[in-house]
């Protein structure tokens, strides 16, 4: 009995004291997380945050679903610092993500603080109405972190944009713009929440599903399979501190950082990856759009396609626009978008600086091509010059603060002084570049960094030119984009005119805009006249 006794005396001591531990731990978080006004996004390269600490990891948004794998939670505010810029290290990133004290270096705090705020269903909008007055056109916007609007404040949504378009030209319309979108979320997702809010009977489903769909392969089989006893067991444990606090020290004691030079080694094969995992989410992705589409067309509802993505040309795109000629529904291409204004704004620093190249060199068609490298410095303080640095040996061989460009009219600098950094090297044609730009003052450090991206650049002559002058590139910046993913508010505009063009051409919306024209009569209302359409 001795025996028994003390063994029970043990396992009570032990769950005091992991009761006693356990409720530090949540105190502690909780008066950390009470100090911290906004959380910062470093946004850096996929996986070089490493594992999440678990008391950042308490400010999450997001909570777990049966069905959707992860939602987000009810009634949720919060802010965000983005830190998409120049950084002095990777490490110093590092320290903003992993340190417990919520401290942020002086030279990481000139980003944009954009905030959220989630309604009673989780998402980032007002409360839905559940019912629809019959004077409402009603349009719901299905999609990822792009229609959510990361980077954004609210009404740099393009949902919210778009209502608000709509708004300025059609006063006297009634209109509704639903923002039901999940950061993360694919087409599978879409499909089950279209299922879930096609009772609020919308006239107009926007479907803009592609960036995550390459690593949902094989959902839709998954999606209703009830947890095993492991998963069960794994997810009371996940409830618990003490164990996220440990599995924490165990993934960042085995953790080994890269560095920017293995990124940009890696992306080629980061890319085939993606390519191949899309091949294979196709018939998925395919299934998924046409349910969504049959859903709300089967509710008299009209559907408009947008690609919200960065990958021109993408196999998405390329599905979508198979989709869109099948089912004769319009589809909005937002790569293409960005991809244009990015090269207006790139011309137009150009004509400002009054670098435009001379008109291309021909010459006999020879395998290598020059390439002039050029990045705008601005108002960034100078170190001791700006660098370039690839996979290519003509770019460093991954040696950062190694290839020198110049401000000083030679090595393909068109003139001093102006702040334009240029370097000119050769390459055969066809060549696809990996690089970024550093300004740091030891060679073989990464320091100095620019952004937190992999920038890109396609030795391709259109005129079999001798010489070909890169668009000038901004240092510690990425034209229209937010983060390597997103793009900013800006390219959120630029969708919602897009989307409003194409909005305005509907049968749906002429109909409703007939209607609400028409001077109602004693018989028929506005209303009835709606319905019957």
């Amino acid at each position: 009995m001795d025996i028994f006794f003390r063994l029970f005396k043990g396992l009570v001591v032990t769950l005091v004291i992991f009761a006693v531990l356990e409720s530090a731990l949540r105190l502690s978080y909780h008066f950390r997380n009470s100090m911290v006004d906004y959380i910062p996004l470093p946004y850096m390269l996929k996986g070089a945050d490493g594992p999440t600490p678990p008391w950042r990891d308490r400010l999450s948004v997001l909570t777990r679903d049966e069905v959707f794998f992860w939602r987000y939670k009810s009634n949720v505010r919060r802010k965000y610092l983005s830190i998409f810029g120049p950084s002095h290290s990777i490490d110093q990133l590092h320290s903003v993500f992993h340190g417990f004290l919520p401290s942020i270096p002086d030279s990481l705090r000139t980003g944009p603080v954009w905030g959220i705020s989630l309604n009673s269903d989780g998402f980032r909008d007002d409360d839905f109405p559940r019912e629809k007055s019959p004077s409402v056109f009603r349009i719901i916007c299905l999609g990822d972190s792009w229609t959510f609007g990361q980077n954004a404040i609210e009404d740099q949504t393009y949902p919210r944009r778009l209502k608000a378009l709509l708004k300025q030209e059609f006063p006297a319309g009634d209109f509704e713009v639903l923002n039901i979108a999940v950061q993360g979320y694919a087409s599978y997702h879409g499909a089950r929440l279209l299922e879930k809010f096609i009772t609020l009977h919308p006239d107009i489903v926007v479907i803009a599903f592609a960036m995550n769909d390459f690593g949902m392969t094989g959902a839709r089989k998954q999606w209703r399979r009830p947890a095993n006893l492991a998963q069960k067991l794994s997810a009371l444990l996940e409830d618990l501190e003490l164990y996220k606090l440990l599995r924490y020290w165990w993934l960042r004691a085995n953790w080994k950082p890269k560095s920017v030079g293995d990124y940009i080694r890696d992306m080629p094969k980061e890319i085939s990856w993606k390519e191949q995992e899309a091949q294979r989410s196709l018939n998925d992705y395919l299934e998924n759009y046409r349910e969504m589409i049959d859903l709300a067309t089967s509710q008299h509802a009209r559907v408009i396609l947008l690609y919200n993505e960065l990958w021109a040309d993408g196999p998405y795109l390329k599905a979508l626009e198979g989709i869109s000629k099948a089912n004769g529904v319009p589809l909005v291409d937002s790569s293409a978008l960005i991809a244009a204004a990015q090269r207006g704004i790139a011309n137009e620093l150009e004509d400002k600086l009054k670098l435009r190249p001379e008109a291309p060199r021909r010459g006999s068609v020879s395998d290598e091509v020059e390439v002039v490298f050029r990045v705008y410095a601005g108002d960034v303080s100078m170190s001791k010059a700006m660098y370039i640095v690839g996979a290519d040996p003509k770019l460093g061989g991954l040696v950062p603060n190694k290839i020198t460009m110049y401000d000083d009219g030679t090595h393909g600098d068109q003139r001093a002084g102006d702040k334009v950094w240029s370097y000119s090297a050769t390459f055969p044609r066809g060549t696809k570049l990996f690089y970024v730009y550093t300004n740091g003052e030891k060679e073989g450090n990464w320091e100095g960094l620019d952004v937190q991206a992999i920038r890109t650049f396609d030795v391709v002559d259109q005129n079999d030119e001798t010489k070909i002058y890169t668009p000038i590139e901004s240092f510690g910046r990425i034209y229209m984009l937010g983060d390597r993913v997103h793009t900013n508010s800006d390219g959120y505009e630029l969708i919602a005119k897009a989307v409003f063009d194409v909005l305005k051409k509907t049968d749906k919306m002429n109909g409703y805009l007939s209607a609400r024209r028409r001077p109602a009569s004693p018989a028929t209302s506005v209303g009835s006249d709606i319905r019957k359409r």
